[in-house]
């Protein structure tokens, strides 16, 4: 079965991840997901970022799935033209370079909305299109770092720890993007029209940390470093184990905090009236935690987390890659999948939802120009059968 956004095309004139991630996501739901890159960049885009598969980095691999790849020189009228033609027959228009190039290019919203003035056009820049720093070259890690978001990252007393998992901003601005573009073809079903929408990394990491700005604002001050803890709810966080092994542990319920007690040995804790509640358990952290831990410490992993998880504490071990590919709940639900890419078999995320009816899918990514014939026959074929055409 088709796709919930079977029959929608998207232009994708995008590059690095983030908003190549975005239309590998629309592609996932169906939609026809063209990639234009222009040839003589091809080289260069595809090598620079390690690991590599065959030569071919496996970000740029994994990062443009689920698409179809045409290659244009969009400085050269004739390929420009070929553009156009697409655009025509485009719904979405998705571009994520920086501000003035896709204007030096002839591809900005107002050409290309006279063209198909219906188009939902995404525009994505590092820090956004307006201000002093617009044209600033924008990487996760400097984004990181410019939005606060390294300023809770750390345990005590360190300072400016990146997250390390450095596409965080870069995927979660292409989640932003891939919404706008669904939310723009709503509007345009609903009123007829397209627009532009503008996203960039610096909105999305502040969006991110609503609920960490919303603390300093009411409190004056900055979240604290807590390493693997969690500032709202205490215990939440990783605790040593006898075996040198780690196990996440979040009351996140005051029924579960009794349970926890009796099962750590520790029933004198659950009515002092230090730890009696969770509001008191935060303001009591530093008292608390070296009593949990000292506990932790006389027993494996696996005794905690069976003797845990039976009386409804959330609890979990530290998963490896190698471990997790095969667990049933992750196989079960195709939370990592297969796909046969012209570079070898790879592994990846499956799609986040489940559509009972019109089921999301990963499919190969292209070798680049790899379906320059059929696309171009495809536009050949649609000028034809235009009214206008001729």
């Amino acid at each position: 079965m088709p796709g919930p956004l079977d029959g929608v095309r998207v232009f994708d004139l995008t590059l690095f991840m983030v908003g190549p991630w975005a239309s590998m996501q629309l592609g996932s739901m169906g939609a026809d997901v063209i990639h234009v890159e222009e040839p003589g960049s091809i080289h260069n885009s595809r090598i620079w970022v390690p690991p590599f598969m065959q030569g071919t980095s496996i970000g740029y691999i994994m990062w443009n799935l689920n698409k179809r790849s045409l290659l244009l020189d969009l400085k050269l009228e004739e390929d420009r033209e070929t553009a156009y033609r697409l655009v025509e027959t485009s719904d979405v228009f998705i571009e994520n370079m920086r501000p003035g190039a896709v204007e030096r290019l002839g591809m900005d919203y107002d050409t290309l909305s006279k063209l198909r003035p219906d188009i939902v056009y995404i525009s994505s820049a590092g820090y956004g299109r307006q201000g002093p720093m617009a044209a600033t070259p924008a990487t996760d890690p400097t984004i990181q770092s410019f939005s606060g978001w390294c300023s809770i990252n750390g345990s005590p007393g360190e300072k400016y720890q990146l997250y390390r998992h450095q596409t965080q901003l870069d995927a979660n601005t292409g989640n932003y993007m891939a919404q706008a573009a669904l939310l723009g073809l709503m509007a345009r079903e609903q009123t007829g029209k397209g627009q532009r929408i503008d996203v960039s990394m610096l909105g999305a990491a502040a969006a991110l940390q609503t609920s960490r700005l919303a603390e300093f604002f009411a409190t004056g001050e900055n979240p604290p470093l807590l390493g693997s803890g969690c500032v709202n709810t205490v215990p939440h966080q990783a605790f040593l184990c006898q075996d040198k092994e780690y196990l996440a542990v979040g009351v996140v319920k005051e029924e579960q905090w009794a349970p926890l007690c009796h099962v750590l040995e520790l029933p004198e804790l659950i009515e002092d009236p230090r730890f009696s509640s969770n509001r008191a358990r935060v303001e009591h952290r530093d008292e608390l935690l070296p009593l949990l831990e000292g506990s932790f410490v006389t027993k494996p992993r696996f005794f905690w987390s069976m003797r845990l998880g039976a009386q409804g504490v959330p609890c979990s071990r530290f998963f490896q890659w190698d471990e997790l590919r095969y667990h049933p709940q992750i196989t079960e639900n195709e939370h990592i999948v297969q796909v046969d890419t012209p570079w070898g078999e790879i592994y990846t995320g499956g799609p986040p939802w489940k559509f009972s009816e019109t089921p999301a899918t990963m499919r190969p990514s292209p070798e680049p120009g790899q379906h320059m014939e059929e696309i171009l026959q495809e536009l050949h074929g649609q000028a034809e059968a235009s009214p206008s055409a001729g």
